[in-house]
């Protein structure tokens, strides 16, 4: 594949980063008065000086060394975009400052990652500028725009046969159940839909994809302790190769899940991504690692005591052991295992140059892993972002915590995560659209307060939880849950449910919503291992392709209208059965209405189409939505 730098002509100088035609002629120092002053705010971060300026088309960074010793400009390794750059271009020995600018760029992420070395092989910490540049959701992205997909790796699409794992061999043969084996699903095969625009027909902006750290490739115990059955790890939830780095390989010759393929082809998949202004967010999980792997050899101590999980996941909820193979951080005791996680998640981002994290079982890590994790992405991540207390700036990097049982509000906070999956969100939904235990009217009573209800500070579990720059997660199914389809048919109902839910999914504003594989098709499954089927894309039924379609259209929808992301929303008619709401932010209002009741009469006001195409003529059919926007 040719670079990204040859294909979009980017040019580096020694040059000041202000000039409007920069010629390695005039070169100037950082805060220099003869310097223009388009870039002239710099910041300390570890060993540097910072200051990058941004425009429509292009980039200016300096970057000057300020610690002990001279730069090894041959051994320092500089990285734009993703590639390869030699340390020398718009290096000044004599100032130690990296000047690099570019023009006439396409929009896109350019970030900036320097890994040095000084003459005496001594390795400042890396220093990492991210910048966005370009508008359409590229630079003026903030996380309310998100619409995410969540995709389970192994389960979505084999782009590439050759790095299959083989299920009969080894230990893996003592899987027998088919659901719980390796299927071959990749890097290669996001990276295929991502070119052929399956995401982008559902207006989807972000991508949460597994893990991409080696897991066991051993077979697992089940979490339940009197459960004899055999699981592989094709979730990506049994690490060992975690507290790899670039300074610490801890022997292993890459850290990447050679079931989803390279370390190549994990950077082509989120360079494919950005292209298009969408972002990356892996799964995070350093709550525990399984028992083979290298840390936990190396620090035995670092980790809890067995103490196991199964049926205390509150009582022992930090410490317990999720399976008897999977030890248990003690972060709590232990300085030296946070720092080498911590130092292992900036990696992780700086190398592949992620968007966020998903973390994983964040209600089982106590407070100072949590709050050291946030601290380091604030000094080292998001080195160009000026309000970190918020979630607006495009290169703001977004946490989303998993903490289930109550607990979801409990770490959204400054200085910890900007948001949760919402767990109070799927169970009304459910409730209201799924199975029909619950009414409209209730859903209503939840969403209009929810919808604000975890941007101001609540006492929680014995703490204090909710700020301004919070952003929950919704969603109303993932690979913990029975399938929203097999919800809605064990309650009398059909995809017209899931279709419900995924109108009210897409038009929530405020918060972001989270749509999990198979359930843009209507897949059924019930309980691990059932809901987490290979991800279907040909020999749709037509009921299948009705779904797809109306997927589609809502998310669409939300991406092109900026009410359904950051309005407000207000109620219009509630009833037991049957809701209207209106989206407003102040430049347009959208109106939704989803029906149970028999068919309806009601019309927005002169001038507006329902986008689903389900609505017309003053009718809402029964059991449909529509949307109504202005064209």
């Amino acid at each position: 594949m040719r670079s990204v730098l040859a294909t979009l002509g980017l040019l580096y100088t020694a040059a000041c980063p202000a000039s409007n035609e920069p010629t390695i002629d005039d070169p100037c120092l950082p805060g220099d008065p003869a310097c223009p002053r388009t870039c002239d705010q710099f910041r300390p971060v570890g060993d540097f000086e910072l200051c990058t300026a941004t425009t429509d088309t292009g980039y200016s960074v300096v970057a000057r060394y300020t610690g002990a010793g001279t730069i090894d400009v041959d051994q320092t390794e500089l990285r734009v975009a993703g590639d390869d750059v030699p340390a020398s271009q718009g290096f000044d020995a004599a100032t130690s400052t990296w000047t690099l600018t570019a023009h006439d760029l396409a929009p896109g992420k350019y970030s900036v990652l320097v890994r040095a070395r000084t003459t005496t092989g001594e390795r400042p910490r890396a220093l990492f500028a991210p910048l966005w540049i370009g508008k359409g959701g590229y630079a003026d992205f903030g996380w309310k725009d998100a619409i995410l997909y969540q995709i389970l790796t192994d389960r979505f699409l084999d782009g590439d046969s050759r790095n299959n794992l083989d299920n009969g061999a080894g230990d893996l043969a003592r899987v027998d159940d088919p659901r719980s084996r390796w299927q071959g699903g990749d890097f290669a095969g996001i990276t295929a839909k991502l070119r052929e625009g399956y995401f982008d027909a559902l207006g989807v902006n972000t991508l949460w994809i597994s893990s991409p750290i080696i897991n066991s490739h051993n077979s697992q115990p089940s979490v339940g302790l009197s459960d004899p059955r055999r699981f592989a790890s094709y979730h990506s939830y049994h690490p060992i190769a975690t507290g790899y780095t670039d300074r610490d390989d801890l022997g292993y010759a890459t850290p990447i899940e050679p079931a989803f393929g390279t370390a190549a082809e994990l950077h082509e998949l989120v360079r494919e991504a950005h292209l298009r202004g969408m972002r990356v967010i892996p799964d995070f999980v350093v709550n525990h690692v399984h028992k083979e792997a290298r840390l936990y050899a190396d620090h035995p101590g670092w980790f809890f005591a067995y103490n196991a999980c199964d049926n205390r996941w509150d009582v022992a909820r930090i410490g317990c052991w999720f399976t008897t193979d999977m030890p248990d951080f003690d972060y709590g005791g232990h300085p030296d295992a946070v720092r080498a996680v911590v130092d292992h998640a900036l990696w992780m981002i700086q190398e592949f140059d992620l968007d966020g994290f998903r973390a994983d079982a964040l209600k089982h890590m106590d407070d100072v892993f949590v709050r050291a994790l946030k601290a380091a992405v604030v000094a080292e991540i998001e080195t160009t972002v000026q309000h970190h207390e918020l979630s607006e700036e495009p290169t703001v990097f977004y946490m989303v915590g998993e903490s289930l049982g109550g607990w979801a509000r409990y770490h959204v906070r400054p200085d910890m995560v900007q948001g949760q999956v919402d767990e109070g969100y799927y169970n009304q939904t459910k409730a209201s659209l799924l199975t029909f235990d619950a009414s409209m009217r209730n859903l209503a009573d939840f969403a209009i307060g929810n919808d604000t209800a975890y941007l101001s500070p609540q006492d929680t579990m014995g703490g204090r939880g909710g700020y301004p720059g919070a952003i929950m997660g919704n969603f109303f199914g993932n690979h913990d849950q029975v399938r929203a389809l097999t919800e809605a048919k064990s309650h009398g109902g059909g995809a017209e449910r899931l279709r419900l839910a995924l109108t009210f999914l897409f038009t929530s504003p405020g918060n972001i919503p989270m749509l999990y594989q198979g359930d843009d098709i209507g897949t059924e499954g019930g309980q691990d291992p059932d809901n987490r089927k290979m991800q279907r894309f040909d020999g749709l039924t037509a009921e299948e392709q009705a779904t797809l379609a109306h997927a589609r259209k809502a998310g669409t929808l939300r991406a092109e209208h900026p009410a359904l992301r950051r309005g407000v929303r207000t109620n219009v008619v509630v009833e037991d059965w049957y809701w209207v709401y209106k989206v407003s932010d102040g430049s347009e209002d959208v109106f939704v209405a989803i029906n149970r009741d028999n068919p309806k009469s009601w019309s927005p006001p002169p001038g507006y189409v329902d986008g689903l195409g389900n609505c017309s003529g003053g009718t809402v059919p029964t059991l449909s939505s529509c949307i109504f926007v202005k064209p």
